[in-house]
Protein backbone atom coordinates (compact mmCIF):
# COMPACT_ATOMS: atom_id res chain seq x y z
CA UNK A 1 0.00 0.00 0.00
CA UNK A 2 1.36 3.73 -0.65
CA UNK A 3 2.33 5.29 2.09
CA UNK A 4 0.74 8.46 1.69
CA UNK A 5 -2.87 6.54 1.72
CA UNK A 6 -6.17 8.17 1.77
CA UNK A 7 -7.16 6.89 5.11
CA UNK A 8 -3.26 8.56 6.26
CA UNK A 9 -4.23 11.68 5.79
CA UNK A 10 -7.90 11.26 7.04
CA UNK A 11 -6.28 10.36 10.18
CA UNK A 12 -3.90 13.12 10.51
CA UNK A 13 -6.65 15.66 9.58
CA UNK A 14 -8.73 14.65 12.69
CA UNK A 15 -5.59 16.36 14.41
CA UNK A 16 -5.30 19.35 12.61
CA UNK A 17 -5.69 22.88 13.33
CA UNK A 18 -9.28 24.39 12.66
CA UNK A 19 -7.94 26.16 9.26
CA UNK A 20 -6.64 23.60 7.84
CA UNK A 21 -9.59 21.33 9.02
CA UNK A 22 -12.13 23.90 7.15
CA UNK A 23 -9.53 23.20 4.03
CA UNK A 24 -10.15 19.19 4.34
CA UNK A 25 -14.51 20.19 5.14
CA UNK A 26 -14.02 22.25 1.83
CA UNK A 27 -12.43 19.06 -0.39
CA UNK A 28 -15.35 17.03 1.08
CA UNK A 29 -17.90 19.07 0.33
CA UNK A 30 -16.96 19.57 -2.98
CA UNK A 31 -16.39 15.95 -3.85
CA UNK A 32 -19.71 14.94 -2.52
CA UNK A 33 -21.42 17.67 -4.57
CA UNK A 34 -19.85 16.14 -7.86
CA UNK A 35 -20.89 12.93 -7.24
CA UNK A 36 -24.12 14.10 -6.27
CA UNK A 37 -24.94 15.51 -10.00
CA UNK A 38 -25.86 11.53 -10.60
CA UNK A 39 -28.59 11.60 -8.27
CA UNK A 40 -28.78 12.95 -4.38
CA UNK A 41 -29.68 9.53 -3.15
CA UNK A 42 -26.96 7.15 -1.41
CA UNK A 43 -28.21 3.96 -1.49
CA UNK A 44 -28.98 4.59 -5.38
CA UNK A 45 -25.15 6.52 -5.91
CA UNK A 46 -22.74 4.32 -4.69
CA UNK A 47 -19.85 7.11 -5.51
CA UNK A 48 -22.10 9.49 -3.52
CA UNK A 49 -22.03 6.73 -0.70
CA UNK A 50 -18.39 6.59 -0.18
CA UNK A 51 -17.91 10.59 -0.27
CA UNK A 52 -20.55 10.79 2.12
CA UNK A 53 -18.94 8.07 4.46
CA UNK A 54 -15.48 9.13 3.84
CA UNK A 55 -16.54 12.91 5.39
CA UNK A 56 -18.05 11.64 8.50
CA UNK A 57 -15.32 9.72 8.80
CA UNK A 58 -12.96 12.88 8.40
CA UNK A 59 -15.26 15.14 11.28
CA UNK A 60 -17.29 16.68 8.21
CA UNK A 61 -20.64 18.11 9.79
CA UNK A 62 -23.73 16.93 9.46
CA UNK A 63 -25.52 20.05 8.03
CA UNK A 64 -22.69 20.35 5.66
CA UNK A 65 -22.48 17.08 4.24
CA UNK A 66 -26.59 17.84 3.59
CA UNK A 67 -25.66 21.36 1.78
CA UNK A 68 -23.14 19.75 -0.62
CA UNK A 69 -25.63 16.75 -1.36
CA UNK A 70 -28.09 19.72 -2.11
CA UNK A 71 -26.03 21.87 -3.87
CA UNK A 72 -24.37 19.09 -6.34
CA UNK A 73 -27.79 17.25 -7.14
CA UNK A 74 -30.22 20.42 -7.70
CA UNK A 75 -30.93 22.16 -10.65
CA UNK A 76 -27.87 24.23 -10.59
CA UNK A 77 -25.81 21.31 -9.41
CA UNK A 78 -21.62 21.68 -9.31
CA UNK A 79 -21.23 22.10 -13.06
CA UNK A 80 -19.00 24.03 -13.47
CA UNK A 81 -16.57 21.37 -11.11
CA UNK A 82 -14.44 19.07 -13.00
CA UNK A 83 -12.80 15.84 -11.95
CA UNK A 84 -9.43 15.47 -13.22
CA UNK A 85 -6.35 12.84 -13.03
CA UNK A 86 -3.10 13.65 -12.93
CA UNK A 87 0.56 10.85 -13.12
CA UNK A 88 3.17 12.80 -11.57
CA UNK A 89 6.98 11.99 -11.28
CA UNK A 90 8.26 12.90 -8.02
CA UNK A 91 12.22 13.07 -6.73
CA UNK A 92 14.36 9.76 -7.27
CA UNK A 93 11.21 9.08 -9.59
CA UNK A 94 8.41 8.12 -7.08
CA UNK A 95 5.41 7.50 -9.08
CA UNK A 96 2.41 10.14 -7.81
CA UNK A 97 -1.55 9.58 -9.02
CA UNK A 98 -2.99 13.13 -8.07
CA UNK A 99 -7.38 13.33 -8.23
CA UNK A 100 -8.35 17.13 -8.67
CA UNK A 101 -11.62 18.66 -8.50
CA UNK A 102 -11.25 22.42 -10.49
CA UNK A 103 -13.98 25.33 -11.94
CA UNK A 104 -10.53 25.97 -14.36
CA UNK A 105 -8.64 22.90 -15.99
CA UNK A 106 -6.35 25.78 -17.49
CA UNK A 107 -5.21 27.06 -14.15
CA UNK A 108 -5.12 23.59 -11.78
CA UNK A 109 -2.83 22.05 -14.73
CA UNK A 110 -0.81 25.20 -14.75
CA UNK A 111 -0.37 25.24 -11.03
CA UNK A 112 0.12 21.91 -10.46
CA UNK A 113 3.23 21.95 -13.14
CA UNK A 114 4.45 24.86 -11.19
CA UNK A 115 3.99 23.42 -7.73
CA UNK A 116 5.93 19.71 -9.15
CA UNK A 117 8.87 21.45 -10.30
CA UNK A 118 9.44 23.53 -7.76
CA UNK A 119 9.62 20.44 -5.52
CA UNK A 120 11.51 18.29 -8.09
CA UNK A 121 8.72 16.84 -10.01
CA UNK A 122 7.00 16.77 -13.12
CA UNK A 123 4.30 16.20 -14.52
CA UNK A 124 3.77 12.89 -16.79
CA UNK A 125 1.67 11.84 -19.86
CA UNK A 126 -0.67 9.62 -19.42
CA UNK A 127 -0.21 6.13 -18.83
CA UNK A 128 3.38 6.54 -17.55
CA UNK A 129 2.71 5.99 -14.20
CA UNK A 130 -0.64 4.71 -13.53
CA UNK A 131 0.74 1.43 -15.11
CA UNK A 132 2.95 1.41 -11.60
CA UNK A 133 -0.48 0.98 -9.31
CA UNK A 134 -4.04 -0.52 -9.27
CA UNK A 135 -7.33 0.68 -8.60
CA UNK A 136 -8.58 -1.17 -5.66
CA UNK A 137 -11.16 -0.60 -2.78
CA UNK A 138 -9.66 0.06 0.46
CA UNK A 139 -11.69 -0.81 4.12
CA UNK A 140 -10.21 -0.10 7.36
CA UNK A 141 -11.90 -1.92 10.10
CA UNK A 142 -10.71 -1.14 13.98
CA UNK A 143 -10.74 -5.33 14.53
CA UNK A 144 -8.07 -7.53 15.51
CA UNK A 145 -7.66 -10.47 12.90
CA UNK A 146 -8.90 -13.74 13.66
CA UNK A 147 -9.28 -16.77 11.85
CA UNK A 148 -13.63 -16.55 11.71
CA UNK A 149 -13.60 -12.92 10.13
CA UNK A 150 -10.83 -13.27 7.54
CA UNK A 151 -13.21 -16.20 5.70
CA UNK A 152 -15.87 -14.08 5.75
CA UNK A 153 -13.83 -11.29 4.38
CA UNK A 154 -12.73 -13.63 1.86
CA UNK A 155 -16.24 -14.96 0.89
CA UNK A 156 -17.20 -10.91 0.39
CA UNK A 157 -14.06 -10.82 -1.98
CA UNK A 158 -11.10 -9.15 -0.34
CA UNK A 159 -7.91 -9.99 -2.35
CA UNK A 160 -5.48 -8.90 0.64
CA UNK A 161 -6.43 -8.37 4.72
CA UNK A 162 -3.32 -6.83 6.39
CA UNK A 163 -3.33 -6.71 10.15
CA UNK A 164 -1.85 -3.31 10.99
CA UNK A 165 -1.72 -0.36 13.75
CA UNK A 166 -5.15 -1.13 15.64
CA UNK A 167 -6.79 -3.21 13.00
CA UNK A 168 -7.26 -4.54 9.63
CA UNK A 169 -6.69 -2.96 5.89
CA UNK A 170 -8.47 -5.44 3.47
CA UNK A 171 -8.27 -4.25 -0.29
CA UNK A 172 -10.90 -5.43 -2.76
CA UNK A 173 -11.32 -5.08 -6.66
CA UNK A 174 -13.22 -2.36 -7.76
CA UNK A 175 -16.24 -4.37 -9.29
CA UNK A 176 -16.42 -5.97 -5.60
CA UNK A 177 -15.76 -2.92 -3.33
CA UNK A 178 -20.12 -2.41 -3.33
CA UNK A 179 -20.42 -6.48 -2.40
CA UNK A 180 -17.91 -5.97 0.61
CA UNK A 181 -18.86 -2.84 2.35
CA UNK A 182 -23.02 -4.32 1.97
CA UNK A 183 -21.39 -7.46 2.83
CA UNK A 184 -20.04 -6.00 6.82
CA UNK A 185 -22.92 -4.03 7.23
CA UNK A 186 -24.83 -7.38 6.94
CA UNK A 187 -21.90 -8.35 9.49
CA UNK A 188 -22.72 -5.04 11.43
CA UNK A 189 -18.98 -3.75 11.18
CA UNK A 190 -18.73 0.03 10.85
CA UNK A 191 -15.95 0.71 8.72
CA UNK A 192 -13.54 3.23 9.96
CA UNK A 193 -12.76 4.23 6.27
CA UNK A 194 -13.69 2.82 3.05
CA UNK A 195 -12.52 4.98 -0.38
CA UNK A 196 -11.17 3.74 -3.86
CA UNK A 197 -7.56 4.61 -4.09
CA UNK A 198 -4.75 3.85 -5.94
CA UNK A 199 -2.03 1.12 -4.54
CA UNK A 200 1.41 0.26 -6.04
CA UNK A 201 2.02 -2.69 -7.17
CA UNK A 202 5.45 -2.66 -6.09
CA UNK A 203 5.66 -0.35 -3.28
CA UNK A 204 9.22 1.44 -3.29
CA UNK A 205 11.60 2.11 0.15
CA UNK A 206 12.98 5.82 -0.20
CA UNK A 207 16.53 5.77 2.18
CA UNK A 208 18.19 8.91 1.19
CA UNK A 209 17.84 11.62 3.45
CA UNK A 210 17.59 14.51 1.05
CA UNK A 211 15.01 12.71 -1.33
CA UNK A 212 13.00 12.38 1.68
CA UNK A 213 12.87 15.62 3.01
CA UNK A 214 12.18 16.68 -0.96
CA UNK A 215 9.26 14.16 -1.02
CA UNK A 216 7.79 15.59 2.86
CA UNK A 217 7.62 19.05 0.86
CA UNK A 218 6.14 17.90 -1.85
CA UNK A 219 3.48 16.30 0.43
CA UNK A 220 2.68 19.08 2.13
CA UNK A 221 2.53 21.30 -1.11
CA UNK A 222 -0.01 19.04 -2.45
CA UNK A 223 -2.06 18.66 0.98
CA UNK A 224 -2.10 22.76 0.67
CA UNK A 225 -3.41 23.01 -2.95
CA UNK A 226 -7.27 24.14 -3.09
CA UNK A 227 -7.88 22.33 -6.29
CA UNK A 228 -5.80 18.64 -5.00
CA UNK A 229 -8.95 16.22 -3.54
CA UNK A 230 -6.19 13.16 -2.86
CA UNK A 231 -2.81 11.98 -3.74
CA UNK A 232 -1.20 8.16 -3.66
CA UNK A 233 2.53 7.65 -4.53
CA UNK A 234 4.30 4.18 -5.07
CA UNK A 235 6.40 4.80 -1.92
CA UNK A 236 5.76 1.91 0.47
Amino acid sequence: MSKHSKWAKIKNAKGAADVKKGAVFTKHSRAISVAARSGGDPEKNFKLRMAMDSAKVAGVPKDTIERAVARGSGADGEKELSEMLYECVGPRKVGIMIEAVTNNKNRTVNDLRKLLESHGGVLAQSGAVAWQFQRLGVVRLSKPKDDELELKLIDLGAEDIKEEEGGLTIYIKQENFKKLLDGLAGLNLAPEYSGLEWVAKEPATVNDPSTRIQLDELYAALDESDDVQNYFTSEA
